[in-house]
């Protein structure tokens, strides 16, 4: 919203309309995909299609429809967007590994996900220091310390 500040209402409305537009008809089918990409071996391959080329490919087609129904300058949106974009697939894929907001075989009712959101976010947040204490088994840190913040 920032980065539209500058832009007359009607057309930050017009530009609201046509995001939640193309939202609305594409959340499906980008989801479905990185789903299914869970399925693929290797798992970094795996990793690569829904933390970046379903983002990139959804973010992308999103920023060509603007650019066809908008006459915005919207460049300030592409790098916040691009990284909220990255962190949010990053969070899709943790969700997903951990067996939440699954659909199909194997999953559960999603008021058994929500439940679940408090515990997968703060994995989700302490998992670049596990992945670090892994790197460097010198100082080890014990699990009882993530128990504590979180």
């Amino acid at each position: 919203m920032a980065a539209l500040q500058h832009v007359r209402p009607h057309a930050r409305e017009h530009f609201s309309i046509v995001e939640m537009a193309y939202v609305l008809l594409t959340a499906g089918i980008f989801s479905a995909w990185q789903q299914q990409a869970l399925n693929i071996k290797p798992r970094y391959f795996a990793w690569f299609i829904v933390v970046v080329a379903v983002p990139l490919i959804s973010l992308g087609a999103d920023a060509l429809a603007h650019m066809l129904l908008d006459h915005v300058n919207a460049h300030a949106l592409g790098l916040s967007a691009l990284a909220l974009t990255l962190v949010s697939a990053m969070f899709h894929w943790h969700v997903m590994e951990n067996g939440a907001l699954l659909i199909g075989e194997g999953s559960r009712p999603l008021l058994s996900d929500f439940k679940q959101m408090p515990g997968l976010l703060s994995s989700f947040v302490t998992s670049p220091v596990r992945w670090l204490r892994n790197l460097s088994p010198a100082n080890p840190i014990e699990e009882t310390d993530f128990e504590a913040a979180a």
